[in-house]
């Protein structure tokens, strides 16, 4: 997905397909609350959203990038 065309949050589905994982997958960091998880923010009285920017810099950061010291 391009970047400009993007909302600045999103819904747990639609950061999953963003990123091509499962909306479980988004679920288990939030409930583990795993340091390494996507951050994400809660809006009134439980509406979670994803900071689309955020996610992308989240996968931007765990890149593997081979041959690298």
């Amino acid at each position: 997905m391009q970047n400009e065309s993007l909302p600045l949050y999103v819904s747990t589905d639609d950061a999953a397909k963003i990123l091509g994982l499962s909306r479980s997958s988004l679920e288990k960091y939030r409930h583990y609350r795993d340091l390494e998880g996507l951050p994400y923010v809660v809006f009134g009285r439980g509406a979670v959203r994803y900071h689309v920017p955020s996610l992308l810099k989240w996968a931007e950061g765990r890149t593997v990038r081979h041959g690298a010291a």
